[in-house]
């Protein structure tokens, strides 16, 4: 098991940029979602409309205009200069899609060229890559991620090898888009736990409960929904309601390269909410790429 200390310091997507509206989106199942106007290729025999969820002022631009603009606006929106004042950071970790050949959606020459706007003096080491282990980030360290996952090309090439949310269709992944910003540091409010194994095996590690709050942030499909009850079976005492996840990707869209920074998001927003004070921990499940939980809760900082 790994251990990260963190603080969610802003974040952009359907719902809005705070953190209250994030919770009050998730916690009430609102839906930002709707069909498309193209069809996808579903099958053999079926093309439909697949659901998305867009931020609405983003609407009719292309994927890397979509993330360039979502990058700016968190640059901007966390004012890192000041930031380095007061907390120590050593470097800068940006998670940024690729596309269908692999290469970066924001070149680096955009990068550097954003990164010199927003911090013209003592710019800090910095990274780009397309996917993060939770596991391998280090203290100190300022992530970025954005991506937008709602494109007709982005879809239509996913649901070659993954069951897409069309309409009308079976339970399927529901594509969005958004932007997070998060600092790892000593002085974090927040704790990860970072569970390993098979999922059962994680489960257990974690002394899950029924009772237990979750939230999923992971690719839906009716046989991750097997999979699930059959590894929480063991959790339920007799009497007990099915488990109810908040669905971060019902309601917002999986938000690819974004998307475990923004389950991290939505996991302080339910933390530090005064509504949910009593609230001691969140866990959060994935299933993309890899099956994984993750326990949120409180630190003692």
């Amino acid at each position: 098991m790994a251990q990260l200390t963190f603080d969610s310091l802003y974040h952009i997507n359907a719902a809005g940029c705070t953190p209250s509206s994030l919770y009050t989106a998730v916690a009430n199942k609102m839906l930002f979602s709707k069909p498309s106007k193209a069809l996808i290729r579903c099958d053999i025999s079926l093309d439909a409309p697949y659901i998305f969820v867009e931020i609405e002022e983003l609407a009719q631009l292309d994927r890397a205009t979509r993330c360039i603009l979502m990058l700016s606006h968190l640059l901007e929106q966390i004012d890192i200069a000041t930031l380095r004042q007061t907390e120590r950071i050593s470097q800068m970790l940006f998670l940024l899609p690729v596309d269908e050949l692999a290469q970066p959606v924001i070149a680096d020459e955009i990068l550097n060229e954003l990164l010199n706007e927003y911090i013209p003096e003592q710019i800090p080491a910095y990274t780009q890559m397309a996917y993060c282990d939770l596991t391998q980030l280090s203290n100190d360290t300022l992530v970025i991620a954005v991506d937008s996952c709602v494109s007709y090309q982005f879809v239509s090439e996913q649901a070659k090898h993954t069951t897409v949310q069309v309409l009308n269709g079976p339970p399927g992944v529901i594509n969005g888009e958004g932007g997070y910003a998060l600092l790892v540091h000593p002085q974090g409010s927040l704790n990860a736990h970072i569970y390993e194994g098979a999922l059962c095996t994680q489960l257990t590690q974690a002394n899950c409960t029924s009772q237990d709050s979750y939230i999923f942030a992971g690719d839906q499909s009716l046989a991750w929904q097997k999979k699930w009850y059959a590894n929480t079976q063991k959790l339920y005492q007799q009497g007990q309601p099915l488990i109810e996840s908040a669905e971060l990707v019902t309601t917002l869209g999986f938000q690819g390269t974004a998307n475990i920074l923004a389950a991290l998001t939505l996991a302080q927003s339910y933390l530090c909410n005064p509504l949910t004070r009593t609230l001691e921990q969140v866990f959060a499940i994935f299933n993309a790429p890899n099956e994984q939980l993750v326990k949120i809760s409180r630190s003692e900082n």
